[in-house]
Formats: structure tokens, sequence, C-alpha cells
């Protein structure tokens, strides 16, 4: 059988989410050819997506208790999949069709050296019951033989993890599957503030589409209203940090934590402001930029980022997510603005500190009093040392 589209077109989400519209009309009118289709990529989200897209078009809610089964982990060994494709496709009353999910290969790890025509699960995919479906969700790799084994009776979907550029599609299918319109900027606030993370998109829209109801349209307000963002919130904190104000950057920290943001995500992303800071004054102390450039128009400030000498990009991470000459020039900006009066030895020790708070949030220690404490230092650190200028 061949793939819905090859690894390599598979890449780019534009390619994915065609192949997968085409993929949903046909599960819709209980078309799927053939009957068995294996999801797989390093993406769980993604996966278990698909998955679920595809068994909420075959069976009607109120059939899935009597019509699907799922076997996954110890379940799913080569017996229970023989006896859940032998299994009827009627319950209490009769019934249209019958799905099985299957959420591990372990039966074909089993099959060592034996014949594929002796196995009995591929006997029976290769004559599945008129009505039957059965869906593969798989977020380990398969292997190049167990690849060779089910697409001779499989539609095999690869999927791949979204790249930043693919998230403005991908939220506005979430949107049209939610049946609901998103306009561009909304969209933009919304990968904003939730950031490359397709579970928390899609549970974002999945809440938007609850507030403005079917056919509603999302706006850049209520994105804003509804959608709370941890980075922008690390970023106030970050600022109450740079002014010294421990009143404020406590209260800051207190309604993350009541909220029940990750204590280790908070740290993270700190830490990343103050690895930004730090590249920040290495710019300012290379003399690259002036201090009236700070306040230039926007095309200029630009221009000046693009003469950045090679020399100095090479001592800057590699990767995007970490390296502040490759984020947005306000954000560029921001930090230089906030390095001009930061030491560079203060942000050492600022980083030192967060090092040993990292180190104690993974010894079991209660979490939110040791961010609360480094931050009460991380002020301290601020009010007690003397300021620079660019």
């Amino acid at each position: 059988m061949p793939y819905l589209l090859f690894p390599q077109e598979a890449q780019f989400f534009r390619n994915v989410r065609k192949a997968l519209s085409q993929l949903y009309q046909s599960a819709r009118y209980g078309n799927l050819q053939p009957p068995v289709v294996v999801v797989f990529g390093d993406d769980e989200f993604l996966v278990q997506r698909v998955i679920q897209r595809l068994t909420d078009l075959l069976l009607p809610a109120e059939e899935r208790q009597t019509s699907m089964t799922i076997l996954e982990g110890k379940d799913a060994t080569e017996a229970e999949f023989v006896q859940a494709l032998l299994e009827p496709t009627f319950g209490f009353q009769l019934t249209r069709r019958r799905v099985v999910v299957v959420k591990s290969l372990a039966f074909l790890k089993e099959q060592g050296k034996r014949k594929r025509e002796s196995l009995a699960w591929y006997q029976l995919l290769q004559r599945i019951p008129k009505g039957t479906y059965v869906l593969f969700a798989l977020t380990e790799p398969p292997t190049s033989s167990q690849l060779n084994s089910l697409n001779e009776v499989a539609l095999l979907v690869p999927l791949s993890k979204l790249r930043a550029q693919d998230l403005p599609e991908f939220v506005q299918m979430l949107a049209e599957q939610a049946a609901i319109h998103i306009d561009k900027v909304a969209v933009q606030e919304l990968i904003e503030r939730v950031g490359n993370d397709a579970r928390q998109l899609a549970t974002e829209i999945e809440k938007l589409a609850l507030y403005i109801g079917v056919d509603g349209r999302v706006t850049v307000d209520i994105v804003r209203e509804l959608v709370p963002s941890l980075a922008m919130d690390v970023f106030a904190l970050m600022n109450a940090v740079v002014d010294g104000d421990a009143p404020k950057a406590v209260r800051t920290l207190e309604g993350l934590l009541h909220r029940r943001e990750s204590p280790m995500l908070i740290l993270y992303l700190l830490a990343r402001q103050f690895r930004f800071l730090l590249q920040a004054r290495l710019l300012l102390d290379s003399k690259l930029i002036s201090p009236a450039l700070l306040h230039a128009r926007a095309d200029a400030f630009r221009q000046q980022l693009e003469r950045v000498p090679e020399e100095i990009k090479s001592r800057l991470p590699d990767d995007t997510r970490f390296n502040l000459l490759k984020q947005s020039p306000a954000v560029i900006r921001n930090f230089l603005l906030q390095a001009r009066n930061f030491p560079r030895e203060q942000i050492v020790e600022s980083l030192r500190l967060i090092l040993e708070t990292d180190i104690n949030l993974k010894t079991g220690v209660d979490q939110g009093q040791q961010l609360a404490l480094l931050i009460l230092n991380l002020c301290r650190l601020r009010k007690g040392a003397g300021q620079v200028t660019a």
C-alpha cells in the first residue's frame, strides 16, 4: 500500500494538511481504503490527534463504547489483536462500523523470523471484515522491517514536528475543525502567547470555540482576554527583577504559581531571558550598537543589526531559541535597553543563582519557595550593584 505522503513531504505542514483533509473526507463517508491506517511520528500529540479525528469521523459518539477497542502496552499482543478483529460489529444494537486502535507494535517485535504469511495478524489485516477499521498510533519510530510489513496491508501516514513557520496554518486548521473563524492578527497573538506547543494550541482553540460558539469569530482582543501567556508573564517578572522591585516580582511569581504553571518552565524561561541579557551586553561592549541607535527608527535599527560582524555572531548560540539576534527587532531592542544598566558580572552572577536554583528544584525541595528565594536574591543583587551605561 502507498504512503499517504512521503516522509520528505511530511516535513512541510501544508502538504500534511492537504493530505489529511483528503483522508478525513474518506473516513467521513466510510470510504477509507485500505481500512488499515498507520499514523507515526515523534510528536505524540499530533499522532493522537489524527487518530482521534479519524475515530470521530468513523464512529458516532454513541457507538464508541460498544464498537471501539483500544489496545496498548501489554494488551497489544498478537492474541489480543486477533481477538479484537474477530469481535462482531454489533453491541446491544446493530452498528455500521467497528474501530480497533492499536498503540503499540509489541506483537510485531515478537514475530522473530516467522514468515509474514504464517502470522495471524498479518493474514487478518489482508481480509479485514467489512465495516471494521484498524488505526495504529505509533509514537516510537517503526523499524524499516516493521514498515515493510505494514506497508503491504496499510496506508502509512508519517508526521513531523511542527516548524515555527507552520504554526499559523496549524492554528487555522484547528479553528476550521472547531467550526470557528480566527483573524490573522489573533492567530499571531495566540502563537506568541502559547509558543510552539501543538497540544496547548489545540487546548486554547477548544476554549475559544466554547466561548464564542459555532461559526463565531476570534479577534485579537478575545485572545488577549482568554489566553494566558507564560512567556509574557515571565517577561513581566524579568522587568520587575531588572527594576529591583521585589514586591512586584514576587506578586507576579505568585500569580504564575497560583494558576499552576510549571516551576521548571518558569525557571527555564527566566534563564533564557538572562542569557539574552548577557548577549545584549556583549553587543554593547563591542560598541556595535550606539546609545542613540537604541531609540532610532525601526528600519535604521534593523539595518544596524544586519551589520553585526560574523565574528560576533559566531559567539552566540546556534539554537535560534537562545540566540538574541534570531529574535524580533523589538525584543532585541528591549534587551539592549535593559542591558545598558546591567554590569556583565551581575548578569553572570544571576545566571549562577539560576543554575543553583535549577539544581535545588530537582532535589524535591519546595519548588515554589525555591523560586521565590531566587527572585528575592536577584532583586537584592540588582539593588546592591552599581549601574553601567553603554
